[in-house]
């Protein structure tokens, strides 16, 4: 038997850092919402006892990889230590994009292998496990439109954003988490985004408010070259807001009209090529049993 999950990308609605942990962690309040670019994750049992992963898009197929990580985790929760699997990802959430891809294909897994092993885990305890892999896994593994805080692993579920088109925008290259985070706290100003209003306008269903109320206080920090003129592109063409995406260097803009994110994406991809249009949804897929 295989199961073969999709993995939805992640978008921040609004992303604020709102303190820090004495371990040096900071703490966030975030809106987060999954988008229908997914990465497929395939999961099978293995006769030996080993993990064995099969990754693309030149990203390490080792035990750094958070897929792995996933199932390491899920095989000590669910205590059966000795049971194989193999795993195979096919990419197509890109890589340091604020995104969370990484952190999609370790919920894909915990989703996949819950099926796949009978464990019949709630969403809560899968959540449980994905905390012990990175900030972003409960969320993934939750999905939806969700208020994160804490350093990500404390979920309030929200009224869901309302269906809209989101243009998603990655430049070349990429941008280290912990380098952001340095330019945060060196900054000498920041501008907190509205959780809160965003939260009241997403109650309302007012996509204007929505849009509003959209924010990133990692932006200005980092200050990355592309972002202003995506930003630009995607409101001359017609999006209600646009902002960066996590620490980036991903750029999104709400659009009310399907068809005109579709024209206004067709446009952006001659100057970047990777270039997606998307629609809100609920979360991980499990797409086929076989």
């Amino acid at each position: 038997m295989t199961v073969t999950a999709l993995a939805p990308a992640k978008i921040n609605l609004t992303l604020d850092v709102v303190g820090r942990r004495e371990d040096g962690y900071h703490l966030l309040e975030s809106v987060m919402q999954t988008v229908d670019l997914y990465d497929e994750i395939t999961v099978a049992p293995a006769a030996a006892d080993r993990i064995t992963l099969h990754c693309d898009g030149g990203i390490p197929a080792d035990g750094s990889n958070t897929a792995y990580k996933a199932a390491v985790q899920f095989r000590e929760a669910v205590g059966c230590p000795q049971q194989g699997f193999v795993i195979t990802v096919k990419k197509q959430i890109p890589s340091q994009a604020g995104l969370a891809g990484g952190s999609a294909d370790a919920a894909g897994v915990l989703h996949a292998l819950n099926v796949l092993t009978n464990a019949e885990l709630t969403t809560a305890q899968l959540c449980e496990i994905g905390s012990r892999i990175g900030a972003d896994v409960p969320f993934c593994v939750h999905g939806g439109t969700v208020l994160c805080t804490g350093v990500g692993e404390i979920l309030a579920p929200v009224t869901p954003l309302p269906d809209c088109g989101i243009v998603l925008v990655k430049p070349d290259g990429g941008v280290s988490t912990p380098e952001a985070y340095h330019l945060l706290d060196t900054a000498p100003h920041l501008q907190h985004p509205d959780s809160g209003g965003l939260s009241a306008a997403l109650t309302r269903g007012d996509l204007n408010g929505i849009a509003a109320c959209v924010g990133n206080i990692f932006e200005a920090p980092l200050h990355l070259p592309h972002t202003a003129d995506i930003g630009t592109r995607l409101l001359s063409g017609g999006a209600l807001t646009a902002a960066l995406s996590g620490s980036g260097s991903a750029v999104f803009g709400l659009f009310a009209d399907l068809s005109a994110a579709t024209a206004c994406a067709d446009t952006l991809r001659g100057t970047y090529p990777h270039t997606w249009v998307c629609r809100p949804c609920n979360g991980v897929i499990l797409e086929k049993f076989a």
